[in-house]
């Protein structure tokens, strides 16, 4: 399932119309694999966002793990670190002043000046507007129980693959120092991971809100700077005029993306990656709004982005944020994948 930013409901009705659902739960037969991002579909009506988050989130977490893998995704990760150390008001407080800039009648610098440790004001007014401190200590619940991932390796058209919330690009694998296969890179990313955890697992425990750091594969953002990295990043093709951060990534060139490795990845919206992609976009592609499944080819000349699933026998990154919260859920489709690695944090 990708990037489930949308109210629990149509959440619910997109799995029951792929017969995914018995009654309130999954059905026993399925399993059900969320590529991360549960938090903060509508920034104008961040309190009601915020709950159905954290419904979707408890509902998800209350099935079994071996029914229930659950990606760990940048929205749901800048709540245990760009927002670590906020309470309700201070962040209430921030959230407004980014408002009134937006509406312009205040500045990004008095912004910086009352908050110079926290990121550029649009990702506090938009990007995270549904945050609560209740949600943070979800997410750590879940961190410490071992729910949340970076990655699950499985099988698709024959082929293992990889599955992330933003994608592997070779910055990662040469971080990682493993193999570019899909089991030494999820068992790799499990163990970052599990370290990381374990590092401010004694301040958890205590009820301190240390930070989470995944640097250098994850950086988050601050200090009037936006996080880039593992969780951020997404492709991009340099002629479009983007640009590439050489520390902390927001964007990457898909011929970066480690060569014979098959991915799924989630963050990366449709509508995004046609004004990211620029003529490496099909035509097809270009002709849909928002939604659905689709794949960055590396096995052509040059890149190429097309509808649906082309994982073939070379290098492809299957996208499948569906975009949620903008398209009829009758429009969204699930991927199907064959068996799931049980590797663990």
């Amino acid at each position: 399932m990708g990037d489930p930013q949308a109210p629990f409901a149509k959440v619910r009705e997109v799995l029951d119309r792929h017969g995914a659902l018995a009654g309130d739960r999954l059905a026993d037969d399925v399993t059900l694999v969320s590529v991360g991002d549960h938090f903060d579909y509508d920034h104008r009506d961040p309190i009601g966002a915020g709950r159905e988050g954290m419904h979707l989130l408890r509902w998800l977490a209350d099935h079994d793990r071996r029914q229930v893998r659950i990606l760990f995704g940048n929205h749901d990760a800048a709540r245990v670190m760009e927002l670590a150390a906020l309470d309700d008001a201070e962040f209430a407080a921030a959230r407004a002043l980014a408002v009134a800039i937006d509406a312009g009648t205040r500045t990004p610098d008095e912004f910086r000046a009352a908050f110079p440790a926290l990121p550029p004001h649009g990702v506090v007014g938009r990007d995270y507007a549904s945050f609560s401190v209740a949600q943070r200590e979800l997410v750590i619940e879940l961190l410490l129980a071992g729910r949340f991932e970076l990655a699950v390796a499985g099988r698709r058209d024959g082929r293992d693959v990889l599955v992330t919330h933003a994608g592997v690009t070779m910055r990662e694998v040469a971080l990682l120092g493993v193999a570019a296969e899909p089991a030494a890179i999820a068992d790799a990313l499990a163990r970052h991971f599990t370290a990381a955890i374990d590092r401010v697992r004694p301040d958890w425990e205590r009820g301190v809100h240390a930070a989470l750091s995944l640097e250098p594969l994850h950086l988050a953002g601050g200090a009037g700077e936006e996080g880039g990295g593992l969780l951020y990043h997404r492709p991009s093709n340099p002629a479009s005029g983007s640009t590439f951060h050489p520390t902390r990534p927001r964007r990457f060139d898909p011929r970066t993306l480690p060569p014979g490795l098959a991915q799924i990845a989630g963050h990366s919206g449709h509508a995004k990656c046609v004004a990211e992609l620029g003529a490496w976009v099909t035509d097809a592609a270009r002709a849909r709004a928002h939604g659905g499944i689709r794949t960055l080819r590396l096995d052509l000349p040059a890149p190429a982005y097309d509808l649906g699933v082309h994982i073939g026998s070379s290098t492809a990154l299957v996208l499948i944020d569906g975009e949620l919260r903008r398209v009829p859920a009758a429009d969204v489709s699930l991927l199907e994948l064959g068996t799931l690695s049980t590797s663990s944090t």
